[in-house]
């Protein structure tokens, strides 16, 4: 219940943090995912299940949140018109994330970091082509060099801040399940 009431208090931290200090420390419109940071961590580090409902729980928030016309994640089109779409997206990206778990290390964190950016590259792709090129945007050279790669780069420079807090808070999670006073 412990482990529960941490990962939803960690999706609503970070989805506030995506949506209110995100937009202030953007370059160029440029924003890191933290959502993405947090749903391949938890994957990573819990598994494919835990990571699916965490992208899920993560995925239902950024759709309802585009719903009022914003977009949250990807800088150029609002996705209101297709709720779930973050939510599918996300729990995909959960779930290939846990597949990962029994590689895991605490103290690797070269993995961790390639999965977050591997994630972000994926995410981003996928909006391009269900957002733009579904629509006859066809530009994938400016999206990829303007939107895709920068917004890769930025996420990991912030993930190297928030991966280590996740995976400090994982440990003191799993000592506590144990009865472990590490």
């Amino acid at each position: 219940m412990k482990k529960f009431l941490t990962v939803a208090a960690l999706i609503w931290v970070f989805f506030l943090l995506q949506t209110s200090v995100c937009p202030w420390i953007a370059f160029g419109s440029i924003k890191p995912n933290l959502l993405v940071i947090l749903i391949a961590s938890i994957g990573f580090m819990e598994g494919s299940k835990a990571g699916m409902w965490t992208g899920f729980a993560c995925g239902l928030l950024a759709d309802l949140f585009a719903a009022n016309g914003v977009s949250l994640i990807s800088q150029n089109g609002a996705t209101g018109d297709l709720l779930g779409f973050y939510a599918l997206l996300f729990l995909y990206v959960g779930y290939l994330c846990g597949q990962a778990n029994r590689l895991f290390y605490p103290e690797d964190i070269k993995l961790p970091l390639m999965m977050i950016t591997a994630a972000d590259l994926c995410v981003n792709f996928v909006c391009y082509l269900i957002m733009f090129l579904m629509r006859a945007r066809l530009d994938i050279g400016y999206y990829l060099l303007h939107i895709i790669l920068p917004e890769a780069v930025y996420t990991i420079v912030v993930a190297f801040i928030f991966y280590p807090l996740l995976l400090l808070l994982h440990k003191w999670l799993w000592c506590a399940d144990r009865g472990s006073t590490e």
